[in-house]
């Protein structure tokens, strides 16, 4: 909605001003409302009250073209709505005599494709030439595939443009006439290409591509749209690669990932160098074709303050050079200001000196996935902030100690603070080499609620268990060596507790029977059962799940 508004010169921004901050002001002065919750979007639906607009009822006049088409005239035939039915839920209009619409007066145009279709199609919209904003309303019948090419000839002065979800597989080179284009929407469209002449379009600033799932490649010359700010696609779910010479789009703040290759018709990741402002959640995947830690240091991560949310990813687990991977890593130290880092397929031996610091005052959440050859876990207890930890599927792990809660370089007679002060969540997953965990102390995980130890075959004992305090929901499975809760009292607490594939602890925690059950007596829900009740083991690659 922000881009829209930029795309209409309604408000302007510089590179540092925040959009987010903008709605929320329109939000408190309630020129926009929420409304509910779109069960389809599973996001909040929005009205903008008309407040916004100033839209005015003795201005406002109603057409009809047919029985089941209406249209709405706006403030001196300016904004031109035409819908197929009765009634528009998201309007507020009265219905008077039949006017005339003058084309040449027409600014806004919103028209959905059923209406269109009975209107002579895009023959249609081409008498309106002054048209500023074009809003085809999706349906999911539409009559064509195409857009005609003479259409983008008699829209020259199209400064935002709707055609998402409604079938279009393929654009004119015609597209290149729209020299004053700023906003371009062509999601959920069965679209496999874009022309290479879109590439022209200097003012463009928003290219939204979302669910484009045919589109896998973008037009080689991309990097001469210089004004480019707003890319908006899932560049891991659609693209192949980058188009080269990304780093020449040094207005870019939304970019969802950027993939690095080594291709000639892809990008290196030095390309990021420039690319100063992105704004939000953001990854770099293929970190395997990053040629040296020098290419990594060029990046200069660390300075792209409004990036948010981080993930780091290797996707090939062949590492033919571990000290290598580990100095690039090194180089790749994330903003301060991020609360959220996720690091997937790393095939260092050890985690870099950066993921301990306690300048991250805004790290909420870690996620560290598929590490191949790490051995060994950073000191991460002191992280100020961090409410969610998960580790999953690191193979060479043996051994969790004191050093993973808190590193205290041999300091022994001074009072360390307690570690993980504000950790809410704990995952430790398909851990095949994990045998012992212990080094935590009484007041560490003050706020652990809630923890979750899967698929550690050769764990034997959860020794820390006594020291969280404020436990509600433990889940243990397939972790067959767990055979007893450890000595001390378990969290009174506890609400929730999940024993799965755990056979002698198990039988320990039968009800009234097991020499743990004591233990555990207090806790409300309990289920302990066999492996073979759970027929189908679905896993979710955790790493993904908040990007």
């Amino acid at each position: 909605m922000v881009m829209l508004w930029v795309a209409e010169g309604l408000i302007t921004f510089d590179d540092d001003d925040d959009h987010d901050k903008v709605f929320d002001l329109l939000v408190s002065m309630q020129v926009i409302l929420f409304s509910g919750i779109d069960r389809h979007a599973d996001t909040l639906s929005l009205n903008t009250t008309r407040s916004l607009y100033k839209v005015n009822h003795s201005k406002i006049a109603t057409t009809s073209s047919s029985s089941s088409t209406s249209a709405v005239a706006i403030e001196e035939e300016k904004y031109l709505i035409i819908w197929e039915g009765d009634n528009d839920p998201n309007m507020d209009h009265h219905h008077h005599h039949d006017i005339v619409v003058h084309p040449e007066k027409v600014h806004h145009l919103s028209i959905d494709s059923r209406s269109l279709l009975a209107l002579s199609g895009f023959d249609f919209i081409e008498q309106f030439q002054r048209l500023h904003t074009l809003f085809l309303i999706h349906s999911p019948c539409f009559f064509a595939n195409r857009v005609p090419y003479s259409l983008f000839l008699s829209l020259k002065h199209l400064l935002s443009l709707n055609l998402s979800d409604c079938s279009i597989s393929e654009l004119p080179d015609s597209i290149s006439s729209l020299k004053s284009l700023i906003y371009i929407d062509l999601s959920s469209n069965p679209i496999k290409f874009l022309p290479e002449p879109i590439t022209s379009l200097r003012n463009l600033q928003t290219l939204r591509l979302r669910n484009c799932s045919l589109l896998h490649q973008l037009p080689l010359s991309t990097n001469n749209l210089t004004s480019l700010r707003h890319l908006d696609l899932d560049v891991i779910g659609q693209l192949y690669c980058m188009p080269r010479r990304m780093g020449t789009l040094i207005h870019l703040q939304t970019l969802s990932a950027f993939l690095v290759s080594v291709m000639d018709d892809g990008c290196r990741i030095g390309e990021l160098k420039n690319i100063k402002n992105l704004k939000g959640p953001f990854c770099i995947s293929n970190l395997q074709c990053v040629l040296n830690s020098e290419e990594a240091e060029e990046v200069d991560l660390v300075d792209k303050k409004f990036i948010t949310k981080l993930e780091l990813s290797w996707t090939d687990i062949y590492f033919d050079d571990v000290s290598k991977t580990e100095r690039i890593l090194q180089h790749l130290q994330p903003p301060f200001g991020i609360d959220e880092l996720m690091i997937h397929g790393y095939g260092g031996f050890k985690l870099p000196s950066w993921i301990s610091d306690s300048s991250y005052a805004h790290l909420v959440a870690i996620t560290l996935y598929g590490f191949v050859n790490c051995d060994c876990l950073p000191s991460i207890g002191q992280l100020p902030s961090l409410q969610s930890l998960r580790m999953i599927d690191m193979t060479k792990l043996q051994r969790i100690d004191d050093r993973f809660c808190r590193d205290d370089d041999g300091n022994e007679g001074q009072q360390s603070p307690p570690a993980f002060p504000s950790l809410k969540e704990l995952t430790i997953d398909d851990m095949p080499a994990l045998e012992e965990w212990t080094g935590a102390r009484d007041g560490d995980f003050p706020c652990l609620n809630k923890l979750k130890v899967e698929c550690c075959p050769k764990l034997i004992s959860l020794s820390f268990l006594p020291y969280l305090s404020s436990l509600k929901d433990v889940e243990i499975t397939h972790c067959p060596n767990i055979s007893s809760l450890p000595d001390g009292e378990i969290a009174t607490s506890l609400e929730s507790l999940l024993i799965i594939d755990c056979p002698e602890l198990k039988k320990n925690c039968h009800k009234g029977e097991g020499k743990d059950w004591g233990k555990i007596a207090h806790v409300p829900n309990i289920v302990i059962e066999d492996s073979f009740q759970q027929m189908f083991k679905v896993r979710v690659p955790y790493w993904r799940k908040k990007f």
